[in-house]
């Protein structure tokens, strides 16, 4: 029988980063790739599947739990990772995005349960922010993930030595998108970001999450002993809104050189805000999004540990895995980015 790596949501970040790092591994040559999608004769997926001969497409519905369990099937390893739907958030609200995350969690770690060949599932989550700050900052996109975590580590299910808990930083490719891109104000001659988070809040990064990730997630696997029934820290640098500016500055000033006038300007400044003002100005997109600075602006200590429940007795980091020189941080990320048209 094959040894399989099945990566869910293989044609998002974190799974395409998962897929380039298994194929680049010697160690899991011999390893066929399942690659789980929603949308199978999507260009993303064709082109995949004819990327590499060890990659086989497999459409599925991760809101059926007999789906899923059919697309792990001999699986000997599985990265899983899900996606606050920004079309439900949008048309239904976070609730609504929150309840449908976390049916698709469940149905990943009940399914994982079912497979007798199952070696290590890692599941990227996210801090239980509801937990450790007794109610008062409840982040919905981190929420989603938490029911499935509290399956995973129940002894009862058969999981818990069997899992590794990735907890993945801010990607650098946020400020393409609002309500994290620079904002021009002409009058000023400068780009602005804002975020509800004081200027000496250290905001936790994967740095550049092409590449991080899947250098990670391969890390856990390659490192059971270690790894099977932690938490993994998947922030490699820790930035102020300050320094956050200044990184993008510097990328900018690189995309000038090489393009006169592409940009308006290369200057950034960073200005905190209340998360009141912030959602005040973004909406509901605003509110979504500054409960997360704002648990990262309060509770620094967890935070900066960016993995730890606060309860946890250990938490391992990428240097603990024997990464450091092989990662790209924030800035290396930003240069590479297409900010003419972020931009525009």
């Amino acid at each position: 029988m094959n040894n399989i790596i099945v990566v869910v949501s293989a044609l998002g970040t974190q799974g395409a980063s998962v897929i380039s790092a298994c194929l680049s591994s010697p160690v899991l040559s011999n390893y066929k790739i399942r690659a789980l999608t929603s949308n199978p004769t999507c260009e993303a997926a064709t082109s995949l599947a004819a990327s590499n001969s060890r990659i086989t497409i497999h459409g599925t519905d991760l809101n059926s739990l007999k789906s899923v369990t059919q697309a792990f099937e001999n699986a000997t390893l599985i990265f899983a990772n899900t996606a606050f739907d920004p079309q439900t958030f949008i048309a239904s609200g976070p609730t609504a995005a929150q309840t449908r995350e976390e049916t698709q969690g469940l149905n990943i770690a009940r399914a994982a349960a079912q497979i007798p060949s199952l070696k290590h599932l890692i599941w990227s989550t996210l801090v239980d922010t509801d937990s450790i700050t007794d109610g008062k900052i409840v982040t919905p996109h981190f929420q989603s993930k938490i029911p499935a975590e509290k399956y995973l580590r129940n002894p009862e299910n058969g999981m818990a030595d069997r899992t590794t808990f990735l907890h993945v930083g801010l990607y650098a490719s946020v400020f393409q998108r609002m309500p994290y891109t620079p904002i021009f104000v002409k009058e000023a001659q400068k780009y602005i970001i804002t975020l509800p988070c004081a200027t000496q809040t250290k905001i936790p990064f994967v740095g550049d999450e092409t590449l991080n990730i899947g250098l990670i997630a391969h890390s856990i696997f390659m490192q059971p002993e270690k790894t099977l029934g932690q938490t993994v820290s998947g922030a490699i640098e820790y930035l102020t809104g300050p320094e956050i500016a200044l990184a993008i500055s510097n990328a900018l000033k690189k995309i000038a050189s090489q393009h006169p006038g592409a940009i308006q300007s290369t200057q950034v400044a960073y200005i905190d805000t209340t998360l009141e003002s912030y959602e005040a100005l973004w909406g509901s997109v605003g509110l979504e999004t500054g409960l997360m600075f704002k648990f990262i602006n309060d509770f620094p200590s967890i935070a900066e540990s960016y993995g730890s429940d606060g309860r946890s007795k250990s938490l391992l980091t990428p240097a603990e895995l024997g990464l450091k020189e092989e990662l790209r941080l924030l800035e290396q990320r930003l240069e590479d980015l297409d900010w003419k048209t972020a931009l525009a």
